[in-house]
């Protein structure tokens, strides 16, 4: 066992997701010959969705509203991520972005840091996790941030409530098999 794993320990997957003002237009069902006109804004008001989630266990934890997507907001994230499970070892793996990089963010007794290999999302089941917050706000236009962040919490008690379902939308194959292999 890694030589920082206390007795009990959690994996989490993290990663963040802009939202705002600009509309985000997805395919659409139309009638044969029609085409079908979506709504859409142009704003530029924007904030961020940090996320992590745990595809063995269907937990998860955000933090919603952040200005901006830098090492504070990064360490700020994972200080109280970790203040969620104070009796155990806290695995968070990360892609590569600059505010993840900085050992001063990731720097906290109890919590383990794993990065992806680069360029490789398609790893991070955080990602699909996100897939399905966009898709509760497609095709809508909103007036203000405090909207679509209605919606967004919306999506994010509804996933949270069901971890069964979290658990087969998140848990690849491989995450579950490295992790028997680990236990």
């Amino acid at each position: 066992m890694h030589p920082h794993v206390q007795e009990k320990y959690v994996l989490y997957f993290q990663d963040e997701m802009r939202y705002g003002l600009l509309s985000n237009v997805r395919r659409s069902w139309s009638r044969v010959g029609e085409r079908a006109i979506l709504p859409h804004r142009h704003g530029f008001d924007n904030r961020y969705l940090f996320s992590a989630v745990a595809p063995l266990t269907g937990e998860s934890f955000h933090l919603m509203g952040i200005d901006g997507m830098d090492s504070i907001a990064m360490n700020t994230f994972l200080v109280e991520l970790k203040k969620q499970h104070p009796n155990e070892h806290v695995f968070v793996v990360v892609d590569n972005a600059p505010c993840h990089r900085p050992k001063w963010v990731r720097d906290i007794e109890g919590l383990t840091v794993i990065f992806l290999p680069p360029y490789s999302p398609e790893l991070n089941p955080a990602e699909r996790y996100f897939e399905e917050m966009r898709r509760g706000t497609a095709n809508r236009v909103f007036e203000t941030l405090e909207e679509i962040e209605t919606i967004i919490e919306t999506e994010i008690r509804r996933w949270s409530d069901d971890t069964e379902a979290m658990k087969r939308l998140l848990g690849y194959g491989w995450i579950r098999e490295q992790c028997r292999e680990v236990d």
